[in-house]
């Protein structure tokens, strides 16, 4: 920003090139115009933004677990920010198609055990039943750590998220598949946390069974 001092032009207001005058508190002052950066259209930055995209719209249908599965971070990092780093490299783009690779998505990280769990399906009964099976308690590894399942609808964007049990405890948990979600796009994962929320585990990808 600088000062003008005109003689017999007098106060100069208005624009020219890259330069706007204006009057402030009876002086005349020039500034130079910000110019917006123009976004590259190279096919990197454009796949780049593609990917951010798709990544960003996951971190917010996944909030409720990411909330929870994310509790070390760095500094400044939003926890919107810790998922998409850690799954920058998860997504392929093919023309203008995204791909997700769901079974490398992580929804929860840190350095607790992951819990011992499994999940099948019941098309009769519309429910994923939960079957979780107690640990020895060890380093990294506390009874009263506390499991949850994440059920992911990748169609339309839905979230669910379930406490089971216990780490300690051994037991079934079922969960009924909501309304409008369509079961062949429903991913699961799971994951623990301390007590108090302040550790996690990483999630883990549960390979959904079938029930005959």
């Amino acid at each position: 920003m600088s000062k003008i001092y005109p003689d017999f032009l007098g106060a100069l207001i208005g624009s020219t090139g890259k330069v706007s005058y204006y009057m402030r508190y009876g002086e005349n002052i020039a500034r130079r115009k910000v110019i917006g950066g123009k976004s590259s259209n190279s096919p990197a930055a454009v796949e780049q933004r593609m990917k951010f995209g798709v990544l960003t719209k996951l971190a917010s249908v996944l909030q409720a677990a990411t909330h929870l599965g994310f509790p070390q971070r760095k500094r400044g990092l939003t926890v919107a920010n810790e998922f998409v780093r850690l799954n920058k490299d998860i997504c392929t783009v093919t023309g203008d198609t995204v791909s997700v690779d769901y079974e490398r998505l992580l929804c929860a990280n840190g350095q607790l055990h992951t819990p011992e769990v499994t999940v099948t399906y019941s098309a009769e009964s519309q429910k994923f039943l939960f079957e979780q099976t107690t640990t020895e308690e060890e380093r990294n590894n506390s009874a009263d750590d506390k499991v949850y399942a994440v059920l992911l609808e990748s169609n339309q964007g839905f979230c669910r998220l379930t406490e089971l049990r216990q780490r300690g405890e051994s037991g079934s948990t079922s969960v009924t598949l909501p309304k409008r979600w369509e079961k062949e796009h429903v991913i699961v994962y799971a994951f623990a946390t301390s007590a108090d929320g302040k550790l996690a585990s990483k999630s883990i990808y549960l390979t959904v069974e079938e029930d005959a």
